[in-house]
């Protein structure tokens, strides 16, 4: 039953209502979905929740409240929600299962990715909602600890066709923001003028005059609670009088003053019971009891309060509203406020809650405390060995603050900020960062602190100092060089990732004196690592006929690792393999990078693979492929809650038809902000796309300064790009230099791809006595599925030849079956290209449909997979959705291409 206040309040609120109704109503006819309902203190949106919770007939639904005390506690308020549908746990994938009895503290093993427990939850809702609709409700969101509210996040994001809603109730609050972006909004604001001046009649005694409602409705802002109160708390005279004063209205942070004041007119004893109550702050009524009795505060203590209708208490304390409790304990002497956690602290303990135990402890100490911070920063380990980061980072602030030791506090800073940058929270890591002081520690706290330093720059892409982390990480290397080997390593190869990135832009240092200083770290090691530096230097030191064995045992070093270091190379398997012209290596050890890192929600290096991915496919002419894996990428940022990109795919771009100004312009700006690789990748795609266009000037005067000023093993697919400009823009010394180091690549590695690409080179440059038997060769060398588009670049070449050669039906043959390749790989320049030299040798040239059905993005990532043989549970582990979503997905899709069956798929989506 809705209180008669809470009726006329909710009259106001018909649109709201509407749509959170709206929303259940999805929820039990399996739409799943989720609303953030925001607002100040006061506006009533428990009330509006409650009210459509009121007649939802045969639905379940699990609460959980986020709660001050423990929003350090890492996956607290989870466990909670959790709770009423534990029983679904075992019936989820077994990593999932995992990660959710580790997160919450009843198994032992590896600190789960946040990404896993979201999709172990998502399942469990998803089950759950199979036997009967579900709600959850989360309350006071902003209280929530940031693993619960990030994990609810995701979860939220991904809700699709599960009978499960999602409603979260909250101020407005930047965590909340950040955790829950991309979650619908409701924004409740005051009560409309009508229904506010209701709510104000209905709690006054007495008449008032229509002109003093208005002013006290237009003071109040509709607030529903600051109107029940005041009608409540004033008479008729003394709203008058306060609606002619200038502040007359307690609002916001003035109705805490006038809850505080209520506060204040309790005697000692109920006052400070009061207070327990409020440090309390998850309302258990134990609790609160035995520590007013540690206090020596009597049975009765609690009496005044409720009278005044401060609080409730029943199973549970429950405030009037939060800004009592908040005005209660701001409004407390910070000696009153010690001894309550003190007793709090004595009551928990005893009950086995180290973790509340400890920040009460926290809480009652009025200087520094070594014994307390070392409990913290045990219960950090804690909360790091459940995957809770960002919680052990708060922790270890907080340890770090009662240290009594200088050279501990500054230690505890640094590996809180390692924390904070782990769990992507890089403004966090650098604030704590500021607080540490450099000059206490030791070389391996001064190598850690600037490890993370870098590392803030790379997650936040900071441009004013994304140039300087190659030369950041070879400091962190020296720090750690005179103690730990393993850890110099492990920096050097970050700075190896990084110079990777920035390129020639990386200042305060260049290619040679980082490949020199690798090379000096891994010279008496024979671990993994040092194999990786070692193949790395010499090619960046050594020719490449002494660099190439090296390049090959690291190939081989990393298609050998384990399941469990292979993430941790994630972002080194590109160059050896490229440099050893071996892109199907490559491929294979990015995606199963992805998998792996997929399988443990290790969503940071899964992007990253599939960006890199999508720049081999692109260096192979696979642009079709290249832009799906980009569109993985993206979706899997949706569902970690990133609207943008942070190194946009300049390149793409250009091979997708975007205005080479365009291109040109976000190139530049990447240039300038440190992004010189990627700088790299965009400009020799402006130049194959001038090639397609037969621009071959243009494309050789970008070609050349890229070739003749390589980085590593980044320009190595350029030079046969450079053959073919040089030869096609009248450059034929240039041209034969191009091919013959494209030549002494091949003869070196006998790699297919090299050999292919290098008989293309000598074919465009041969006598025609000669020409026709190198494009052939060529074609067979790289006719293979991983390299089709390439294999279509030397058949159209052939083609223009055999045209010139006047033989025009045999040029016809091949010209046609480079533009079928090109349009299966989404070259379209280059198909456009052969349709021109198709219509030159006489053949008429139909266009073709290559528009798959009307699908959504997701939609065509869930057909690709099923098309090659994914089940429903691979796909949704995959996608981060529930099975239910790919459910539903699929038979949208069956219904749009009118196929009935995943064999009938294959034929739409052929393997790439």
């Amino acid at each position: 039953m809705i209180a008669i206040t809470t009726y006329t309040q909710i009259l106001g609120r018909a649109e709201e209502l509407h749509a959170l109704r709206t929303l259940i109503g999805g929820a039990r006819n399996g739409r799943g979905s989720a609303l953030l309902i925001q607002g100040d203190p006061g506006v009533g949106k428990t009330t509006l929740l409650e009210a459509a919770l009121g007649d939802i007939g045969e639905m379940r639904v699990v609460r959980a409240s986020g709660y001050e005390i423990e929003s350090a506690l890492a996956f607290g308020a989870l466990q909670r929600l959790g709770r009423p549908l534990a029983r679904y746990v075992d019936e989820v994938p077994a990593m999932q299962r995992d990660a959710l009895r580790i997160a919450a503290g009843l198994s032992e093993g590896t600190p789960p990715q946040r990404a896993l427990v979201g999709l172990g939850v998502l399942s469990v809702l998803a089950r759950a909602g199979d036997d009967i609709p579900t709600i959850c409700v989360i309350d006071d969101a902003h209280h929530l600890d940031d693993e619960s509210l990030e994990v609810l996040g995701l979860v939220a994001r991904r809700l699709s066709a599960e009978a499960v809603a999602l409603v979260f109730a909250s101020r407005d609050d930047q965590g909340v923001a950040r955790a829950l972006a991309g979650v619908p909004r409701l924004r409740l604001a005051g009560l409309d003028p009508e229904s506010a001046a209701d709510v104000l009649r209905e709690a006054v005694t007495g008449d008032l005059e229509p002109a003093i409602v208005a002013d006290v409705v237009a003071y109040t802002g509709g607030n529903p609670l600051a109107l029940r109160d005041l009608g409540a708390e004033l008479s008729v005279h003394d709203l008058t009088a306060a609606a002619a004063g200038p502040s007359p209205v307690p609002l916001g942070h003035r109705l805490e003053e006038h809850y505080a004041a209520r506060a204040a007119e309790l005697s000692r004893e109920s006052g400070l019971w009061l207070l327990v109550a409020a440090a309390e702050s998850t309302g258990d009524a134990s609790v609160v009891r035995s520590a007013a009795g540690v206090l020596g505060l009597p049975d009765s203590a609690s009496a005044e309060a409720e009278a005044l209708r401060l609080v409730e208490i029943r199973d549970s304390v429950r405030f009037r509203h939060p800004l009592v409790c908040a005005a209660v304990y701001s409004s407390a002497s910070d000696a009153d406020r010690r001894t309550v956690h003190a007793a709090l602290e004595r009551v928990t303990s005893a009950r086995g809650l180290r973790e509340l135990a400890a920040w009460h402890a926290s809480a009652a100490c009025a200087g520094t405390d070594a014994d307390v911070a070392a409990e913290l920063a045990s219960i950090a380990d804690l909360a790091g060995a459940r995957g809770g980061l960002r919680s052990r980072a708060h922790l270890l602030a907080r340890a770090a603050e009662l240290s009594p030791d200088p050279h501990a506090r500054s230690l505890w800073f640094v590996v809180a900020a390692e924390a904070a940058i782990a769990a992507g929270a890089g403004v966090l890591s650098r604030q704590l960062l500021a607080r540490a002081d450099r000059e206490l520690l030791d070389p391996i706290g001064r190598g850690r602190m600037l490890v993370v330093e870098a590392m803030c720059t790379m997650y936040l892409a900071d441009p004013t100092t994304m140039r300087d982390t190659v030369a950041v990480l070879i400091a962190a290397a020296d720090a750690f060089g005179t103690v730990s080997a393993d850890l110099e390593q492990k920096a050097l190869l970050l700075a190896l990732n990084s110079s990777l990135t920035a390129e020639t832009r990386a200042a305060g240092t260049d290619l040679a004196q980082l490949a020199t200083r690798m090379r000096s770290a891994a010279a008496d090691a024979e671990n993994v690592y040092a194999i990786e530096l070692r193949a790395v230097a010499s090619l960046a030191l050594d020719s490449y006929d002494i660099a190439l064995p090296r390049l090959s045992e690291a190939v081989a070093m990393l298609e050998a690792l384990d399941d469990d270091t292979v993430l941790d190379f994630s972002f080194y398997i590109v160059s050896p393999c490229i440099a050893t012209w071996d892109c199907e290596a490559a491929s294979r050890l990015l995606q199963r990078t992805v998998r792996i890192g997929r399988e443990r929600g290790a969503l940071r290096e899964v992007d990253g693979a599939l960006w890199v991915l999508s720049a081999v496919e692109l260096s192979r002419v696979n642009p079709r492929l290249a832009g799906e894996y980009l569109a993985q990428a993206a979706e899997l940022r949706r569902a970690l809650g990133y609207v943008d990109e942070q190194t946009v795919n300049a390149a793409y771009l250009a091979w997708q038809g975007a205005s080479r100004t365009t291109v040109e312009q976000i190139t530049h700006a990447m240039d300038e902000a440190g992004y010189g690789g990627v700088a790299r990748m965009a400009i020799g795609a402006l130049a194959i796309a001038e090639i397609a266009d037969g621009e071959y000037a243009a494309a050789y005067d970008r070609l050349w300064d890229l070739v003749e000023h390589p980085y590593l093993q980044a320009s190595f697919h350029h030079i046969p790009e450079l053959v073919e400009a040089a030869v096609r823009s009248g450059r034929t010394t240039a041209a034969r230099a191009a091919a013959a180091r494209l030549d002494a690549y091949a003869d070196a590695t006998g790699a297919p791809w090299a050999r292919g690409l290098a008989a293309r080179g000598r074919a465009l440059l041969a006598e025609p006595a000669d020409a026709e038997r190198l494009y052939l060769d060529s074609i067979e060398l790289l006719d293979t599925p991983g390299h089709r588009g390439d294999a279509a670049r030397s058949r159209l070449v052939y083609g223009e030849w055999l045209r010139r050669m006047r033989r025009r039906s045999d040029a016809r043959v091949q010209l046609q079956a480079a533009r079928d390749a090109f349009l299966d790989v989404g070259a379209t320049a280059f198909a456009e290209r052969a349709r021109r030299e198709l219509t030159a040798a006489g053949e008429r040239v139909e266009d073709q449909d290559t528009h798959v059905g009307d699908l959504t993005s997701q939609e065509t990532e869930v057909a690709r997979l099923a098309a090659a043989g994914s089940t429903n549970a691979d796909i949704a582990s995959v996608l981060f959705i529930s099975p239910n979503t790919v459910d539903y997905h699929l038979r949208k899709v069956f219904r749009k291409l009118g196929v009935s069956s995943r064999k009938q798929l294959a034929e739409h989506f052929p393997r790439l």
